[in-house]
């Protein structure tokens, strides 16, 4: 697929996960005003398939309505965060806890918030709020979520013990915590009690398959443990998936070296160096739009180096932070389309290339793009008209002319 300046063929992290988490359904209302209840609910619609922009202009109409309701500030919040925004954050989760100090989720944010930005001290406290509000009765998933990521505050504090205790403490109350089974995982790892690691990788896989990060550690510790042939799949699995993972390229690479398949090895081995490189640079952009959150540019950069790596969930919420800047800007709405064209969804890509011809009808590529989505679907005509109507638009286009000649030629 084509665009005319860069091709970024990739989800809001933050955003509805810890509503859902707490048990908050973002579905439901404010009830302050009825009038704010459409565009609350547009708003969560907007939220969910990554629209920035959108989502905060309807919030904007809903707080007119609803100033003072706990479950917008904490969307707000989650907004602003997503936008790397974090002072407009905090200041929407503070307005959170003044309305409602019990609603569940807001303090977490809170602490989330902090968390993020390494002021770890100040996330624990605001955990800890997390937890009072939930009290004993919380629902287990919950309140394991929670302290888990208390245990995790403990280990970027480097105080290992308290880690422990609270990553346990998270599975006695829910033995299939994923996060709190990997994180006990990497600490026994760092303790060199690998078998016991080993363990409580599988478990967290278990728990989330779809988490590449839990199969990477049972790969990594079964070639540790002396099992490179069990290690192979596991580590395999991962470095096609994410070719920018240094750890995966590295232990896939030693662990074919271990089974004699040294040409292979050497593959992976030597894309280490140049992985290295991508995150420096992945480093400095990270700190730059934290820095910048309001420069589009930034957050295009930043964009284009998790696509170079593969996170392409973190390339989807750098292109629609960029998006939520540049609510206009064709490119990025071809990028986030390819990019969900990129991903196999392509029900998102149409929706996606269909709104950007509304906007502007004469865009060449983005007709392009669509008659090969239409292709890939199986809808020749309207492929070939799409087609058609790109080089109607941009007469002579090779690309256009090339997808219609195979269409003739019957390939």
């Amino acid at each position: 697929m084509r665009r005319d300046t860069i091709l970024l063929p990739t989800g809001l992290g933050l955003i509805v996960a810890t509503l859902l988490m707490t048990g908050c359904s973002p579905a439901a209302p404010p009830a302050d005003d009825p009038r704010a209840v459409p565009f609350v609910e547009a708003m969560f619609a907007a939220m969910r398939r990554g629209d920035l922009n959108g989502a905060l202009a309807l919030s904007d109409s809903a707080a007119r309505y609803a100033p003072r309701n706990a479950e917008l500030a904490v969307a707000r919040g989650d907004l602003y965060s997503a936008l790397r925004r974090y002072d407009a954050a905090k200041e929407a989760y503070e307005a959170a806890v003044a309305a409602d100090s019990r609603f569940p989720g807001a303090w977490y944010q809170l602490g989330q918030n902090a968390f993020l930005q390494r002021r770890y001290r100040e996330a624990l406290g605001y955990y800890r709020k997390e937890q009072d509000v939930l009290g004993a009765g919380a629902d287990p998933a919950s309140a394991a979520a929670i302290e888990a990521q208390i245990g995790r505050t403990y280990a970027m504090l480097g105080v290992p013990d308290s880690a422990r205790v609270s990553y346990t403490t998270a599975l006695a109350s829910d033995s299939t915590q994923a996060s709190a089974h990997a994180w006990l995982s990497e600490l026994l790892e760092s303790e060199g009690r690998l078998p016991e690691a080993l363990h409580h990788a599988r478990l967290a896989l278990q728990a989330n398959p779809r988490e590449l990060e839990n199969g990477y550690r049972v790969g990594a510790l079964l070639f540790q443990t002396g099992k490179p042939q069990e290690a192979l799949p596991y580590l395999n699995v991962v470095a096609q998936r994410l070719p920018g993972h240094e750890g995966a390229a590295f232990n896939l690479g030693r662990a074919l070296q271990a089974l004699g398949r040294e040409g292979e090895a050497k593959v992976y081995l030597d894309r280490v160096e140049q992985i290295q490189a991508l995150q420096q640079q992945a480093v400095v952009a990270e700190r730059a739009v934290e820095t910048y959150p309001g420069e589009p540019q930034r957050w295009i950069d930043l964009a284009g180096l998790m696509m170079q790596m593969g996170y392409f969930d973190r390339a989807e919420t750098a292109l629609n932070a960029a998006q939520a800047l540049r609510p206009r800007d064709l490119s990025l709405q071809s990028d986030l389309a390819n990019l969900a064209f990129t991903r196999g969804d392509t029900t998102a890509a149409l929706q996606r290339f269909q709104t950007l011809l509304r906007m502007d009808s004469t865009y060449a590529d983005g007709w392009l793009n669509l008659g090969i989505v239409y292709a890939v679907s199986g809808d020749v005509a309207s492929a070939r008209k799409a087609w058609e109507t790109a080089l109607r638009h941009k007469p002579g286009d090779p690309d256009a002319t090339a997808y219609l000649n195979q269409l003739k030629s019957g390939q």
